[in-house]
């Protein structure tokens, strides 16, 4: 019963959520996402997050204890001057 009761947690804790759900949920922050979906101009459309922090540093960190197809995303305004590179 007590394994059940971990999936599931574990499961609502990773649930596939929209981008507004994202932006309201963990409002200026990184995110570490997984089973994510981008559309056709590559904004994020929805994932299930692994880990969030303010901390973009952290979630570099996180990132080397999962593998597989990541994404990472920041939730809030980039400052004008910050560049992005793919």
């Amino acid at each position: 019963m007590a394994r059940i009761v971990e999936e599931t947690i574990f499961m609502a804790k990773n649930a596939l959520l929209t981008r507004e759900q994202i932006k309201a949920k963990f409002p200026n922050q990184w995110l570490l996402l997984k089973d994510y979906e981008l559309d056709a101009s590559t904004s994020l459309r929805k994932g299930r997050v692994l880990a969030h922090s303010k901390d973009r540093e952290e979630i570099h960190r996180a990132l080397r204890k999962h593998s597989g197809n990541l994404c990472i995303h920041f939730t809030g305004s980039l400052p004008p001057d910050t560049g992005i590179i793919f």
